[in-house]
């Protein structure tokens, strides 16, 4: 007698079905069909999927289910359990480990401390016991004048170099440059050299204010409109360098020009070089 297996496959080819085509029709998987027809039911899922699959296999293919079922029970295989190798549970600490340990840390950490600062204050108090303050230094003795002409021989000579000292200061003062500050009243061309450089060239709107500071000489050597523009030199007023609208040229201030402003009336202009 046949094997449920070889039924199975005989039944398939009567109908003409490929294994896709019984696929379709059965719902079972292809490997499934496979294992049934061949009987080899170890790549099944177990006896009741077995069992179950026959049953809708020899059903789709016009065979008896129960027979086909019967035959497979004749020579059913014994299906072995898988066993898992039984997982080794850690052992867990006690709870009272993490708490201990955290009162040990603790402990540890106050020593520390304490330690650090016994430390300090003992080197604070070995280093106040050595320092020894050094001697302030004693007031130097005045000599006083033997007699009321000492006394006026002592400030007659104290006035002097007052006055020595006041001449040098004057005379930095009339030598430390020149500083002028040009405003412009009018727009106004002009080209202007500072200790025989460029300093200034261009077209100046009214209402700027340029400021050129010189060891020597300062040099303006076009004024395109000579009313258009005011000049102070070292915070003294230059006259004015002429009418609105006129062009002078080679305008030349030095230190000279600051002692002739000093004699100069109002009235006086700076004429042009």
């Amino acid at each position: 007698m046949a094997g449920e297996g070889q039924l199975l496959r005989t039944a398939r080819e009567e109908k003409g079905w490929s294994l896709l085509q019984a696929e379709e029709v059965t719902k079972i998987r292809v490997r499934y069909l496979e294992a049934m027809e061949a009987e080899n039911y170890s790549i099944l899922p177990g006896a009741t999927y077995v069992r179950g699959f026959l049953r809708t296999y020899s059903k789709n293919l016009g065979l008896n289910p129960e027979e086909i079922v019967e035959l497979y029970k004749a020579n059913e295989p014994v299906f072995q359990p898988k066993i898992e190798p039984v997982l080794t549970i850690p052992r867990k600490r006690p709870v009272w480990v993490r708490p201990m340990i955290a009162v040990v840390v603790g402990l540890l950490a106050i020593g520390t401390v304490a330690g650090i600062a016994a430390m300090t204050k003992q080197k604070e108090n070995t280093t106040a016991s050595d320092y020894t303050p050094a001697p302030l230094p004693s007031a130097p003795k005045v000599e006083q004048p033997k007699s009321a002409g000492d006394a006026s021989n002592a400030q007659s000579q104290t006035n002097s170099d007052s006055n020595q000292q006041s001449v040098p200061n004057a005379m930095a003062a009339t030598t430390e440059g020149l500083k002028a500050q040009l405003v412009f009243t009018q727009p106004c061309w002009v080209v202007v050299n500072v200790d025989g450089k460029q300093a200034l060239e261009g077209t100046n709107t009214q209402g700027t204010t340029k400021e050129l500071t010189a060891n020597e000489k300062i040099e303006l050597v076009t004024v395109g409109n000579a009313g258009g523009i005011s000049i102070t030199l070292n915070g003294k007023a230059i006259p004015s360098l002429g009418a609105s609208g006129q062009v002078v040229h080679n305008v030349v201030l030095t230190k000279d020009t600051l002692n002739q402003l000093s004699t100069q009336t109002p009235q006086t202009s700076v004429q042009p070089q």
